[in-house]
């Protein structure tokens, strides 16, 4: 299966605080455990602001992922090269497409950050993002609990949810806004009402097959 995360920020005292931990071991701990549970099998994508940014934390990261294809969307707070220079990582670019929508159902658009419009994005396409740190509708039980804010930007509370009822394929996939766990193609394609619902919503005929 592929996956997706981002804003994992290992070893980030400051983000560990903010998100509601009580150390950076029991904040790193929580993400990780989250990565171990994927396959050697499956392919990984993490869009952005991973780990410190230095060499011996991006190979140690590559140590610990099952998954034989790991690829980095590099973020703002990532040094592209420590990725390449430790090797082990299957890319390293700072924008990547991934799918076919004729053949997978889905292409996913993906950058660290949100775009207002990408390609295809009125044809099956799906943007996907990290590096606002939003998060869920709902608080989850058993999780640290972030502040939230009641406007836009870094922290703000039901984003997923909001592109959704507006018709917007556009989806952060970063730990924040999905129990500190990898989301699956196959669970964000779900979140989104399907082809016929979502032509509707914008007043437009759905091109025959």
């Amino acid at each position: 299966m592929r996956y997706f995360t981002a804003d994992l920020h290992l070893g980030d005292k400051t983000i560990a605080h903010w998100r509601g931990f009580s150390s950076i071991r029991q904040h790193d701990e929580l993400i990780l455990a989250g990565l171990a549970r994927l396959a050697s099998d499956d392919e990984l994508w993490i869009l952005g602001d991973v780990c410190n940014p230095n060499v011996a934390a991006a190979r140690a990261l590559r140590e610990l992922l099952p998954c034989e294809r790991v690829h980095i969307v590099i973020g703002n707070h990532d040094t592209g090269s420590k990725f390449v220079t430790c090797g082990g990582y299957a890319s390293v670019d700072y924008y990547a497409q991934v799918g076919k929508v004729a053949r997978e159902g889905y292409k996913f658009v993906m950058s660290h950050y949100p775009m207002l419009d990408w390609d295809r994005a009125f044809h099956g396409s799906y943007m996907l993002h990290g590096h606002i740190h939003s998060l869920p509708l709902e608080v989850t039980e058993g999780l640290p609990a972030p502040p939230d804010r009641d406007h836009s930007g870094f922290g703000q509370r039901g984003y997923n949810e909001w592109n959704r009822e507006h018709g917007i394929r556009r989806y952060d996939v970063g730990v924040d806004a999905n129990g500190y766990a990898p989301v699956s193609a196959e669970q964000i394609v779900a979140f989104f009402p399907d082809d016929g619902a979502w032509y509707e919503m914008h007043g437009l005929r759905r091109p025959s097959s």
